[in-house]
C-alpha cells in the first residue's frame, strides 16, 4: 500500500521530485493540489518559487483529451523526450476513466513520471484505489490548511524572506486565509513585496492589503451545485453561513454563474469546444475552476440552465420577502440544482 497521510505529503514531495512512477494528487484544496503537482515535476520549490525556467519538456494533458483519445497517455509515457530524458506528464482533472490506461502502464513499470491532479476522491474511488495499491504508484491527499499548518506556512514564508511579522498579523492572516493554497501564496507574496524595504509586517498592513475570502467560498458553492456534488455543497454552504456571508449575495452570485454558463454553452452549441470558449472569456475564472466549469458545461443544456436561473431568481425574491428564512431558501434552491446536476 502506498497511500500517504496528509501530514506526510510535504516531506514525501521533497524526496521524490521527478522520480518515475505515477502520483495521484487529490483533495479539496485545488491550489495545493496544483502546487504539489508543480513541485513533483520540479517546476517550483517547496516555497512556491519557480526553479525550472523552461518546463516545455513536461507534457500537460487535460482529462478531456484523454477521454477523447484513451491511447494518448501511453503514447506520451512511452516516448523518450528530445533531450533523452524520461517523459514527465501532468494530467489535469483526473478521474476514474483514466484507470484502464494507467493500470496497463503501471504493470509495465515504465520510466515516465505521471502526475495526476484530481478533486477530492472517496476512498472507494477506482483511481485512488489503483494508486494506493500499486507498488510504483502513490496517492497524496491535499486538504485545506488547518490553523496550525497555516500558521507554520505563514511564519516560514516570511522567515525565508527575512521579514518579521507580528503575532497579531499572523492571527489575522490565519482568519482570512486557508481556503485555497494558491490564494494563500498570492496574498503572502503581496505582503512580501510590500515589506521589501521595511522588513516588517504589522496587523494594520494585513488589514489594509488582504481582503476576505468570501468569493472563494461562494465559488465552491457554485461549482459543487453545478457538478452535482451534494457533500461539497453542504460543506461550502455551512462554511459560508458560519462566516456570515449573506444568503442573498450567494443567490445573486448563483444567478450570474448560471447566466455565464449559458453564454458559454451558446458558443459550444455553435461548434466551439468548452476549453476554447473558456480561454476566450474575460474576465477568466481562476484556473483551479476550469475543470469544474468544463464539467458543468458538458452537463447542462440550455433549457436546464434557463430553469436553474429561474429557480435562483425566484429564490432571491423569496429571500427578500422572508429575510429570516434566507439561508433555508438559498440552501433549498442550490440543493435542487445540485440534485438535478447529479441526475444528469
Amino acid at each position: 500500500m502506498t497511500a500517504i497521510k496528509a501530514y506526510q505529503v510535504e516531506q514525501f514531495v521533497q524526496k521524490n521530485i521527478m522520480k518515475s512512477g505515477a502520483y495521484l494528487i487529490y483533495g479539496n484544496d485545488a491550489g495545493l493540489v496544483h502546487e504539489r503537482s508543480l513541485q513533483l515535476t520540479g517546476t517550483i520549490d517547496m516555497m512556491g518559487k519557480r526553479i525550472r525556467n523552461n518546463d516545455s519538456e513536461i507534457v500537460v494533458l487535460d482529462m478531456a483529451e484523454l477521454e477523447a483519445d484513451p491511447s494518448r497517455l501511453a503514447v506520451e509515457a512511452l516516448t523518450t523526450s528530445m533531450f533523452g530524458s524520461s517523459p514527465a506528464i501532468r494530467v489535469r482533472g483526473g478521474n476514474s476513466n483514466l484507470v484502464p490506461a494507467l493500470k496497463e502502464l503501471l504493470e509495465k513499470e515504465q520510466d515516465a513520471t505521471i502526475v495526476i491532479e484530481a478533486s477530492n476522491l472517496a476512498k472507494r474511488d477506482r483511481l485512488r484505489a489503483l494508486l494506493e495499491e500499486s507498488k510504483n504508484g502513490w496517492a497524496l491527499p491535499c486538504f485545506l490548511d488547518d490553523r496550525q499548518s497555516l500558521e507554520q506556512l505563514i511564519k516560514k514564508s516570511f522567515a525565508q524572506n527575512n521579514i518579521s511579522i507580528s503575532p497579531d498579523a499572523v492571527s489575522c492572516l490565519c482568519s482570512i486565509l486557508g481556503n485555497d493554497r494558491d490564494i494563500t501564496r498570492r496574498e503572502l507574496e503581496k505582503l512580501h513585496d510590500f515589506a521589501l524595504q521595511s522588513k516588517r509586517i504589522e496587523l494594520a498592513d494585513v488589514q489594509e492589503l488582504c481582503g476576505d475570502n468570501s468569493m472563494i467560498t461562494i465559488d465552491k458553492i457554485l461549482d459543487a451545485a453545478g457538478t452535482g456534488n451534494v457533500q461539497d455543497l453542504e460543506s461550502a454552504l455551512d462554511s459560508a453561513f458560519a462566516a456570515g456571508i449573506d444568503a442573498q449575495a450567494i443567490l445573486v452570485a448563483g444567478s450570474r454563474h448560471f447566466m455565464f454558463l449559458r453564454s458559454i454553452r451558446t458558443k459550444m452549441d455553435n461548434g466551439t469546444s468548452a476549453t476554447q470558449a473558456l480561454s476566450r472569456t474575460y474576465p477568466k475564472p481562476h484556473f483551479s475552476r476550469n475543470h469544474a466549469i468544463e464539467t458543468q458545461l458538458r452537463t447542462w443544456t440550455q433549457p436546464a440552465l434557463a430553469s436553474s436561473i429561474k429557480r435562483l431568481l425566484d429564490a432571491t425574491l423569496s429571500s427578500r420577502k422572508n429575510s429570516a428564512l434566507a439561508q433555508t431558501i438559498a440552501r433549498r434552491a442550490f440543493l435542487g440544482i445540485c440534485v438535478a446536476a447529479a441526475r444528469r
